[in-house]
């Protein structure tokens, strides 16, 4: 019974980081069709948004591991790449933990993720 559930974390903890590079992939290519097309990325759904903000929010950091970073500059980092704008960084970081447990907040707007 513990191998088993120790199998499903394992399992899980893959699905999720494949969808992590997913989402990552996903928003370059849109970016890239877009340019193409000549048209701004803004026709992206509201919901859609909210996802690849939660993606590129753990890929900023899982990129930089062990290192503290501030959620004002995840923020900016968000509003540049996929021009998601918005005042708090509280509400994605609740879906952070949920699909990624390792990205901890550090204390007040300032969060990290541990190997």
């Amino acid at each position: 019974m513990k191998e088993q559930e120790i199998y499903l974390q394992n399992k899980l903890k893959e699905v999720n980081e494949s969808m992590i590079e997913l989402h990552i992939e996903r928003r370059k290519l849109r970016k890239k069709l877009a340019k193409i097309r000549g048209t701004s990325q803004s026709l992206i759904k509201r919901e859609n948004k909210r996802q690849q903000a939660i993606a590129e929010s753990i890929y900023l950091l899982k990129s930089h591991p062990n290192k503290i970073i501030k959620s004002k500059y995840i923020l900016q980092h968000l509003n540049h790449t996929i021009n998601y704008n918005t005042d708090s960084f509280a509400r994605i970081f609740r879906n952070i933990q949920k699909i990624e447990p390792n990205i901890v907040q550090i204390k007040r707007g300032y969060y990290t993720y541990k190997d």
